[in-house]
């Protein structure tokens, strides 16, 4: 089947994207040295502000300040480090708005360098959407107090409630996109200077989200509600946590962290069963039209309008799927942009099991001293030819049934 084919030819490509450390981009933590939950939690504030922003300047800068702040907290145990009015706070006055500041000055940071800072400046991020990023940054660490700033033991604490369910992973996205996004909205940036009115806001919410959580079938109940359409639309929630449990960076430092936590049943979180309750977090690259077009070109599903992220997961459910699942189609923030927007249809695999790629054979050369030319073209993944061994070339073949 076609479907089935897509799904392999997606699978070869996401695992080349985690095969190697260089494919993807590392925080610039201002100390390699903090915990390794402090790394997960820096992660997580630094999608947070993953929104209309250049994502280098969000892992290089922002996760500069971030790493800091976290740290902080976790020692000082003092929230007013992101009270305007507090003189060791990170949130501060910035003209007519707010902005995030390091305490600590780059020294010989050659990342930031590259971003016109001198080796005495102390460093500044502004998110595009800071007055919303700064309460969801707030509340998160309010509502983490209770297990010491520390988004591991929060998550312990939640798989002790829920690891029964066959639906774990798909509960845990909820509970942590609660912690950090519920009852945000679209705050004025004027909210910042009330800081005691945001910390009884972030307290009274905290122990609603408290009573939400331990209350299992309530919990469900919102669950349920959820998973109908809003879990398709949490891009930066499902990009962190996929990362806990893929990256091979993140999924170290989780799994590090969970053994600190002295958390016996590691292997829970590894299984790879639980990749496939995975969302695509859902963006403009899979869903680009000709992308979109050509995947399902020749199926039942050409004329469906619901986003590629919720057609893909009713398409793994209603077709047996035996390699992939749909979030591995987050290979197109690399694929799209080399391929569909070049208009590379002849030296494509999925072109060619479409029909189309007459010249796929001459990129792939197969040559097991080489990087693969594929990879390399269509994403710019840096792994080696495995030749007649390879998935991709079993999978790229013409198959026009749906």
């Amino acid at each position: 089947m076609k479907i089935q084919k897509l799904f392999q030819i997606i699978n070869f490509f996401d695992n080349s994207r985690w095969s190697s450390i260089s494919n993807y981009n590392l925080i610039n933590f201002y100390d390699r040295n903090i915990s390794y939950d402090s790394k997960l939690l820096t992660h997580w504030i630094c999608y947070i502000t993953d929104r209309q922003t250049g994502f280098e300047r969000i892992w290089n800068v922002g996760g500069f300040i971030f790493s800091e702040l976290v740290n902080d907290i976790k020692s000082s145990r003092n929230i007013n480090i992101l009270n305007p009015d507090f003189q060791d706070s990170y949130i501060k006055k910035d003209g007519d708005g707010f902005t995030f500041k390091s305490k600590s000055k780059l020294q010989h940071n050659s990342i930031l360098e590259n971003y016109n800072f001198k080796s005495d400046d102390l460093v500044l991020f502004k998110s595009r959407y800071y007055p919303s990023d700064y309460l969801s940054v707030f509340y998160t660490l309010v509502f983490l107090e209770k297990y010491d700033f520390n988004l591991t033991k929060f998550i312990v604490d939640f798989y002790y409630k829920y690891k029964e369910e066959g639906n774990f992973i798909k509960l845990l996205l909820f509970g942590m996109s609660l912690i950090t996004y519920s009852e945000i909205g679209q705050p004025k940036k004027e909210i910042i200077n009330d800081f005691h009115k945001n910390y009884n806001n972030a307290s009274k919410r905290k122990v609603h989200l408290f009573d939400l959580i331990n209350n299992r079938k309530k919990f469900i109940s919102k669950f349920e509600l959820f998973s109908k359409d809003s879990i398709f639309k949490q891009k930066r929630a499902w990009c962190s946590l996929r990362d806990f449990l893929k990256s091979p960076e993140f999924s170290n430092y989780f799994k590090n962290s969970l053994i600190e936590e002295n958390f016996n049943d590691i292997d829970f979180f590894f299984n790879s069963a639980l990749l496939y309750q995975l969302e695509l977090p859902g963006d403009v690259w899979n869903n680009n039209q000709i992308f979109r077009k050509c995947i399902l070109s020749g199926t039942k599903y050409i004329d469906n309008k619901d986003p590629l992220n919720k057609l893909l997961r009713n398409i793994y459910d209603e077709n047996s799927i035996p390699l992939g699942y749909p979030e591995q189609f987050d290979i197109t923030f690399d694929f799209v942009p080399r391929m569909c927007e070049k208009n590379n249809c002849e030296i494509c695999p999925i072109g060619k099991l479409n029909g189309r790629g007459e010249s796929f054979e001459k990129v792939c050369i197969k040559n097991p001293n080489k990087f693969c030319p594929v990879l390399l073209t269509s994403c710019g993944y840096k792994t080696m030819c495995t030749d007649d061994k390879c998935n991709l070339i079993n999978a790229a073949i013409t198959d026009n049934t749906t």
